[in-house]
């Protein structure tokens, strides 16, 4: 059922009463009235409370000053531009209005869904003020801008309760339902319930005969202080959670009845996780899942299919505003928090550990998120998992684990509740999963193994741009790629360098150039440590690049000298591209990696890589089978979204 808060922007009073019958649960969407003076604080205050992604737009040709000019000196306004409120009133009018009248309206109600666009809003359904848009004349000029900019859903004609309409007008009423029904967008059916009309309408039908889908529309409103339904003929008190109960309702958007999925995850950025989880999202069926995606913090967010809604950032304070100084300075969690955080990243030196402490503390202060979801990811760990675990409404909640846990400096301790809190710990590699049971048997029988999804035309996709060398005739060299994170106590870097060292003192390196693509917050060190080897007119550092793909097609083998990993993306990536993966023994490497086949496996010791190293520039040819091996495999796997569907029916059964 969908009980849809009318006219939201209408006034300051009837948009706070929506506001609030979202935080109370007692509807589930609302339409904006984006030509009234009160819309744009409604878009804030819609942000604020976390329904952005639940506002469709309410056309409005019967009330305030329309948009355009062309509308307003038209028949439907008055001498002052303002609606008539009256044009649609004779019969005669909801069939047939003259070419001027039409034009005006076409006009008017493209501008409407221009500014509802431009100001963020996704959901992409559209009702009427006054049901204007279930005219016949009206409805064949909205119909063309229905299809032109792509909306999903609309609301139908008042069709309860039966026998309460003219046998003339229930004619009428049952062609246009049948007209609108049948309506395509994008060569699939406009989304609509099978039944509509108000609370009223509701109590006084057959609710026996009333099934399948069902949109109840309110009018929310403060008159002396209480919340109302002001819907005419006259107002009455609005609807409660037991009316709701009591008449065996549920408040759910069922319209296409999708599994309701959220993702969470920590900001756009450009690294294996993002990769990862752009080709998961991709993956999804759409006709399935219905997908919202909030971030921490919003960016440029490119390669995500249409379908996907990405919700308002979960961040929503600056960081250092006096209300948000204030908020914080007045809250003893977080100031013991932030007193604990500091001194795991002054004294201990445990920055990752510091930033697991506060995580939790800026769930309290992100973006609230009201809907109800049938599964809730948490695509990473800290804020992600803390915000799906504490802060959101779902039915399941699954926690994603992209690395191997007890290796990466998190805190199992700090991490416990939320683990327990979830329905299911997916990992990315079987020999992660298999690790964390060995230390963490009470979560044994709520673990699984589902790959990260990486598709080989996607990957393909990217891999057209330029490519400057830092270096001349690059064809003399064996190049070696590096796409990282430039962390020595995770990635490794500094002892390949090292390695590299060795290497020069046993005069190999004459023929050999590595690239280093990445950035972070050992990259100052690292270049002194090039230095202090004088290995600049061997390893060069050349900061981050948006799309590293270009590079991977025009280099021969990838390093990636790691102390610890979970299922690196870049090394799929890497293979997909053609490039000899070389890496040193993370968990996961023997399934990622066949030693000699496709790649090189070192042992994960400073020796051992500087060993496997050496044996590929004294014999840099071994490469060449091993190239061709991989340029004859398809290392793309998008078919293993099957697991997570699987799972998602299991937990949900």
């Amino acid at each position: 059922m969908i009980i849809n808060g009318d006219d939201f922007g209408y006034s300051d009073s009837v948009s706070s009463a929506i506001a609030d019958c979202f935080e109370q649960g007692l509807i589930n969407r609302t339409t904006i009235m984006v030509n009234m003076p009160g819309c744009e604080a409604a878009v804030q205050l819609a942000r604020e409370r976390g329904f952005f992604d639940k506002v469709g737009l309410h056309i409005n040709l019967t009330e305030g000053r329309p948009l355009t000019n062309e509308c307003a000196c038209s028949d439907l306004c008055d001498d002052r531009g303002c609606f008539t409120g009256t044009f649609h009133i004779p019969l005669r009018a909801r069939i047939y209005l003259d070419r001027s009248a039409r034009k005006a309206i076409r006009c008017e109600v493209e501008a409407q869904i221009k500014k509802y666009i431009d100001m963020g809003f996704t959901l992409m359904h559209a009702d009427s003020h006054n049901y204007t848009h279930v005219y016949l004349s009206v409805y064949t000029e909205i119909r063309k801008l229905l299809k032109k900019y792509g909306f999903k859903t609309v609301r139908i004609s008042r069709n309860i309760p039966k026998g309460s309409f003219s046998p003339l007008f229930s004619l009428y009423k049952n062609i246009f339902n049948f007209m609108i029904k049948r309506l395509k967008i994008d060569k699939k059916r406009i989304g609509t319930t099978d039944y509509f009309g108000s609370v009223q309408d509701f109590e006084r039908s057959d609710k026996a005969k009333i099934s399948n889908s069902l949109e109840l529309m309110t009018h929310p409103d403060y008159i002396n202080g209480v919340l109302t339904d002001n819907t005419l003929p006259e107002a009455h008190p609005f609807v409660t959670h037991e009316w709701i109960e009591k008449n065996g309702l549920h408040l759910e958007d069922v319209i296409g009845r999708r599994i309701k999925l959220l993702v969470c995850f920590i900001q756009v950025h450009i690294g294996g996780a993002m990769t990862s989880l752009v080709n998961f999202l991709n993956a999804l069926d759409t006709d399935k899942y219905d997908v919202d995606v909030m971030f921490y913090e919003n960016g440029s967010i490119s390669g995500i299919k249409s379908g996907i809604n990405i919700l308002p950032q979960g961040k929503r304070h600056k960081k250092y505003s006096v209300g948000n100084v204030i908020k914080k300075l007045c809250s003893p969690r977080y100031i013991a928090a932030a007193a604990q955080g500091m001194y795991y990243k002054k004294v201990k030196h445990n920055k990752r550990m510091a930033v697991q402490i506060m995580s939790k503390q800026g769930c309290r202060y992100s973006t609230p998120n009201s809907k109800e979801y049938d599964v809730a990811v948490a695509y990473e760990f800290d804020w992600c998992l803390n915000y799906v675990m504490t802060r959101v409404k779902a039915k399941k909640k699954i926690s994603w684990h992209h690395l191997e846990y007890d290796k990466s400096g998190l805190s199992y301790k700090i991490d416990k509740k939320a683990f327990d809190k979830a329905d299911a710990l997916v990992f990315v590699s079987e020999s992660c999963r298999l690790a964390y049971v060995r230390q963490h048997p009470e979560h044994k029988d709520k673990t699984y193994f589902i790959p990260n999804l990486l598709s080989s035309e996607y990957i393909r996709s990217r891999s057209t741009g330029d490519v400057t060398f830092p270096f001349d005739d690059p064809n003399r060299y064996l190049k070696i790629l590096t796409v990282a994170r430039i962390s020595f106590e995770h990635k490794g870097l500094d002892r390949a360098v090292r390695a590299f060292a060795q290497l020069k003192a046993d005069g190999l390196t004459e023929n050999v150039k590595w690239v280093i693509i990445g950035k972070g917050r050992d990259e100052q060190r690292l270049r002194e440590l090039i230095a202090v080897y004088g290995l600049e007119d061997v390893i060069y550092l050349i900061g981050v690049r948006e799309n590293p793909i270009p590079y991977m097609k025009s280099f021969d083998a990838m390093l990636l000298p790691s102390h610890h990993e979970g299922k690196p993306m870049v090394v799929t990536e890497g293979l997909i591209m053609g490039l000899v993966p070389m890496v040193t023994r993370y968990t996961s490497a023997g399934e990622q990696i066949q030693n000699g086949i496709d790649g090189l496996i070192f042992e994960n010791n400073d020796y051992a890589l500087y060993q496997g190293l050496k044996s590929v520039l004294e014999n840099p040819k071994c490469l060449d089978k091993m190239r061709e091996y991989i340029q004859t495999h398809d290392y793309g796997n998008e078919k293993e979204i099957e697991k997570f569907d699987r799972l998602v029916e299991g937990l949900l059964q």
